[in-house]
């Protein structure tokens, strides 16, 4: 019975472990142009607070990568003009803020996941030859009268000011075979449980 329980605190350890927070494994700096992150967001909207406090917490640990370029669309009828038509350029939705554009990839609102994958696809386009700058072609396209913020300047009109490192947790792409080996621990267990037993 010691034997089982053993086993047991082990699958419950594994099981702890996967949830634990780990750093996103960094590409090698290159002479690739540093990509954009925009963030059209709204004064006050709790998502955007979310989505500019994730990533004001990460405090420039990937600034060799990309930079955060942020646009206020409730209070700037420019801004949001350029929100839409970035939108439309997409083949997306602008259905509310946080809008946020990498290259040519867009997320719509601020989730669990949603600074994990912003990081990720940021550092999938640094790594790549195809990265395409949607937003950039769309100002250039006509005179929008955008007005951007950086990340420092937004998310200090939201109030943050204390940098606090945001937990990143592990892509759960690695989640299959952890559970595949929980599971065969607590077979192992059950079975060393059953033959232990028959023995007596």
């Amino acid at each position: 019975m010691k034997k089982f329980l053993g086993l047991v605190l082990v699958a419950l350890s594994a099981l702890f472990l996967v949830n634990s927070a780990v750093a996103i494994e960094k590409p090698e700096v290159t002479d690739h142009e540093k990509i954009n992150v925009y963030i059209f967001r709204g004064s006050g909207c709790s998502h955007c607070y979310d989505a500019l406090n994730f990533l004001y917490g990460l405090d420039g640990e990937y600034n060799d990568y990309f930079k955060v370029v942020t646009y206020e669309v409730w209070n700037d009828s420019n801004n949001a003009a350029l929100a839409k038509d970035v939108a439309n350029k997409l083949g997306a939705e602008f259905g509310g803020v946080p809008f946020i554009v990498i290259g040519d990839k867009s997320f719509g609102g601020f989730g669990e996941d949603t600074g994990v994958n912003i990081i990720n696809t940021a550092l999938d386009f640094y790594k790549s030859k195809d990265y395409k700058d949607v937003v950039a072609s769309v100002l250039k396209s006509k005179d929008y009268k955008a007005t951007s913020e950086t990340l420092e300047a937004a998310a200090y009109s939201e109030g943050i000011t204390e940098v606090v490192p945001p937990e990143i947790k592990e892509e759960k792409k690695n989640d299959t075979w952890v559970i595949v080996a929980v599971f065969a621990v607590i077979i192992g267990g059950f079975g060393a449980l059953i033959f232990s037993s028959r023995k007596k």
